[in-house]
């Protein structure tokens, strides 16, 4: 290391002089334990040391601590590296030896980065970098090629070899999940630890797809005009695994000869050995072979006399005389199907119900009935309906049976930056802003493409933010004034979290199209697959993306009446899609959004932002505490609200603009508490590190949500810094008293004992008529008890109605929406005869206890 080392300092312990690490030292103390681990556990695999080098390589330039500046290396590359540099492989087995990889980075960080960009270049073939095809953008073949995180692959094996898998249908599981999960990648990585014969049904070889397609598959298979009928249908395709198995059996044969080798060897070899043009080969054999035998010219005794049972025993024993299966019910080959929304074609015929060449396919497969061969469907599409169907909607008698069909997999990675898991103290707020650092959080997509480029990085982030705006809008003209409903409110759900109704039959559709078009999460598929579980989960990058997007449908020239956020709401309230009882905390949300916005922009005023803005904000970047309430209330309110004093702390006269005036929100979107844990102080920080904010748990009492506060912006990110904003939302007509809503901290432990940092509370009474804002007032006196602990001073604020004199991110023009949004509930909402005396007939049938029978002269409510 060329850094000058930090003087010796005493330790504070003895006379002893020490060496304090530096920060730098620590880092790489991190990133070396974690290469070893990586490496043990891979030599464990294959003790083949060459094939293991150039994996090392990519890790050390993965997990390398920022300061060293290295661009993520392909494993591609790193075998070019290799051969350029002689003297690379000495210098990387004797830092394996001794466990420290810094000599390996100063040596890599010599090189010229147009050295390693060169792998780039088509090779004869026209072949990318290690020769992958020439069909996506470097830096997708970056990524892919990047060593893997986590261990999903593993558990995802794991979980098949414990299915019951006797059953019909029940040797197959579709994955469903949203763009950008990595649910290509895990499958690959499966297939280095099990035989497997890999599938990419996707019908285009786009420059932005990866991994590349296997066209031959595609058109024939996903084509319903292939096919005449499903008689004929069934025979092609089983033709297709009869030639396949048939060829792969040869083709082991020819790779493997006779030598024994482990299983996990053996799969990691066929695995490279499938890529690139011996892949393209082996499947342009098997189409050959089908389309030269068509079963439609055949009589039926030829297409009968082909067994494809047999071909498949026969490349289970290949694989059997090559290894010894420690378990023999483990599954020793997977078939995996990439863009298996490509079979859902319905095949030409009569039959009821019509069925999809996925039906057949997954027929076709399910005739082996052996524990040995296992097949996974992956998709985005979410539509269980054809992918993984409900006993109700299931096209067969024997998909009937749900319990013998596996739910969906769903676990795909999530947060598996290598910075993971994050330390308190870790970062300042200036670190948290950047881009980069929010596209390290969520799915893999985002940042893997940023970090593996090696492009101008400025370049590169804005391309994948505005990637991630086309893919939650699924439209190419991020621009437009407004887009369609799904999108729209893809957008809304993504920066404030909306709850469903979930007994409308509309729901699931809505949020299928969103899992496959604008980015929403499958957190899990029950057995039964009536409905899914599914959300926005915290994905600051996704967030910063949905609130530019937002910001532009707010903008002066913009504005129209469907793109803002109450209207969005309340069309979507109307339709009965989103669950009534949540709307008064989704109006508060959408109130305090707002407000974070306009203070961001520097607008206070709701319809001024206008088209001067030709460099869009950073949303991420956080604002001032006090600028973010001058934001949210009227300009007539800041004076009693900056000067008002605890209500809790009589002997405090600091005013909430001296406790407040250095302090930080950073908030771009909502997540929701699983408990009370979350409210304590040492959460705060981590929250604001996600840029978000809490919606506390259904259960949780006298708190509604939460926006962490860092006192003062200079601070490293610790629990100490930190504060919150503690809101109640209330949506009754009648206001309550004062003590009956108080929200007192101390009740949740939300600070540490003996601590004096000061909060904020916020009483929102959105359904009040007469519109006003108070502060609190200390009524306690001083006293022995009071005189002995410290007192986190309390700044209250009651806030009553929804209209622009109560909130300043309304606009007057828009009271009357906030009303009909936050009417109290009506369960007659959506009857189709509206008029009063169709209701009152309704009302007189006695759906709830109604005083229309009778007369009580001491009753008000008669």
């Amino acid at each position: 290391m060329s850094k000058r080392s930090p003087s010796p300092k005493l330790a504070p312990d003895c006379g002893k002089r020490v060496r304090i690490k530096s920060a730098l030292e620590e880092e790489w103390d991190i990133a070396n334990t974690e290469i070893n681990s990586w490496v043990t556990v891979q030599t464990a695999k294959d003790p083949e040391r060459g094939r293991l080098l150039p994996q090392v390589v990519s890790m050390i330039a993965l997990l390398a601590p920022p300061e060293t500046r290295l661009k993520l290396i392909s494993i591609p590359e790193s075998k070019t590296l290799f051969e350029r540099n002689p003297g690379l492989q000495g210098v990387l087995e004797t830092a394996m030896k001794h466990g420290d990889y810094t000599s390996v980075a100063s040596m890599l960080s010599t090189i010229p980065e147009a050295v390693i960009d060169d792998t780039l270049d088509p090779g004869p073939s026209g072949s990318g970098r290690g020769g992958e095809p020439r069909t996506a953008s470097g830096a997708a073949v970056l990524a892919w090629n990047c060593p893997y995180r986590g261990r999903n692959h593993v558990a995802l094996l794991e979980n098949i070899n414990m299915m019951d898998r006797e059953g019909s249908y029940s040797s197959a599981v579709s994955i469903i999940q949203s763009s950008g999960t990595g649910k290509s990648r895990m499958v690959h990585e499966l297939a280095d630890i099990v035989f497997t014969i890999p599938f990419n049904l996707r019908r285009s070889n786009q420059m932005e797809d990866y991994p590349p397609a296997d066209m031959q598959v595609a058109n024939y298979l996903c084509n319903p005009a292939n096919f005449k009928n499903v008689q004929h249908c069934e025979e092609c395709v089983a033709r297709f695994f009869y030639h396949l198995f048939s060829l792969v059996v040869e083709e082991v044969k020819r790779v493997f000869g006779t030598e024994r080798r482990p299983p996990c060897e053996v799969a990691h070899r066929w695995r490279d050995h499938m890529q690139g043009t011996n892949r393209s080969q082996l499947y342009t054999q098997v189409v050959d072979a089908c389309e030269k035998h068509d079963p439609i010219d055949s009589s039926p005794a030829a297409s009968k006399s082909l067994d494809t049972s047999t071909k498949f025993v026969e490349l289970c024993a290949a694989l059997t005389h090559l290894s010894d299966f420690p378990n023999s019910k483990d599954v020793k080959i997977i078939l995996y199907f990439d863009e298996a929304h490509e079979l859902c074609g319905e095949v030409p015929g009569t039959s009821q119900p019509r069925k999809t060449l996925y039906d057949i396919v997954w027929s076709s497969l399910d005739h082996f009935q052996d524990s040995a061969v296992f097949t996974i469907f992956l998709s985005t599409q979410s539509s269980i309906s054809l992918l993984a169907p409900s006993a109700n909607a299931a096209r067969s008698s024997r998909q009937q049976n749900t319990k013998m069909l596996p739910a969906p997999i769903t676990e795909l990675p999530f947060d598996c930056h290598p910075m993971f898991p994050l330390q308190a103290g870790q970062f300042k707020l200036e670190d948290l802003g950047q881009l980069s650092f929010l596209a390290r959080f969520g799915r893999p997509l985002f940042w893997t493409m940023i970090e593996a480029s090696s492009e101008n990085n400025n370049t590169v982030i804005s391309n994948a933010l505005r990637l991630a705006r086309k893919k939650l809008l699924n439209a190419d003209n991020i621009h437009a004034q407004k887009h369609s409903n799904t999108a729209m409110l893809a957008i809304l759900d993504q920066l404030v979290t909306i709850d469903y109704e979930p007994k409308r039959e509309l729901v699931s559709g809505v949020e299928a199209e969103m899992v496959a078009s604008h980015m929403r999460i499958v957190f899990s598929v029950p057995d039964h697959r009536v409905y899914i579980r599914s959300g926005y989960p915290s994905e600051p990058f996704l967030a910063e993306a949905a609130s530019r997007q937002m910001h532009h449908y707010l903008l002066k020239g913009n504005r129209v009446l469907d793109n803002r956020m109450i209207r969005i709401l309340a069309l979507n309230l109307n339709t009965g899609l989103i669950d009534a009882g949540q709307r008064g905390e989704v109006v508060m949300r959408i109130l305090l959004w707002m407000a974070h916005m306009h203070a961001i922009t520097g607008s206070m005023e709701p319809a001024a932002l206008g088209p001067q803005l030709t460099r869009e904000p950073n949303f991420s970047t956080g604002c001032n505490f006090l600028t973010f309430l001058r934001a949210l209330f009227p300009e007539c309110l800041h004076s009693l609200i900056l000067r008002s004093r605890p209500d809790n702390n009589w002997s405090s006269h600091e005013t909430l603009e001296e406790a407040f005036g250095d302090a930080v929100v950073r908030f771009t979107h909502f997540i929701k508490a699983a408990d009370s844990a979350v409210v304590e102080t040492s959460t705060m920080a981590f929250a604001f590190m996600r840029t978000c904010a809490f919606i506390c748990h259904s259960q949780q009492k006298g708190i509604d949500i939460i926006i962490p506060i860092l006192l003062n912006g200079s601070s490293k990110l610790v629990e100490s810094s930190m504060s919150a904003l503690l809101i109640q939302v209330k949506r009754r007509q009648k206001a309550g008293s004062v003590n009956a809503y108080t929200i007192d901290a101390n009740v949740y432990n939300f600070f540490p004992q003996d601590d004096a940092r000061p909060y904020i509370t916020l009483v929102a009474e959105l359904g009040v008529d007469s519109p006003k804002v108070e502060t609190g007032k200390s009524s306690e006196r001083s006293s022995a008890r009071t005189k002995k602990r410290n007192i986190n001073s309390r700044y209250s604020i009651r806030a009553y109605g929804c209209t622009d004199e109560t909130w300043r991110v309304i606009d007057a023009a828009e009271n009357d929406e906030y009303k009909q949004v936050l009417a109290t509930d009506d369960f007659l909402q959506d009857h189709p005869r509206q008029n009063q005396v169709s209701k009152e007939l309704v009302q007189a049938m006695l759906p709830h206890w109604c005083p229309t029978w009778y007369e009580d002269p001491t009753s008000s409510s008669t």
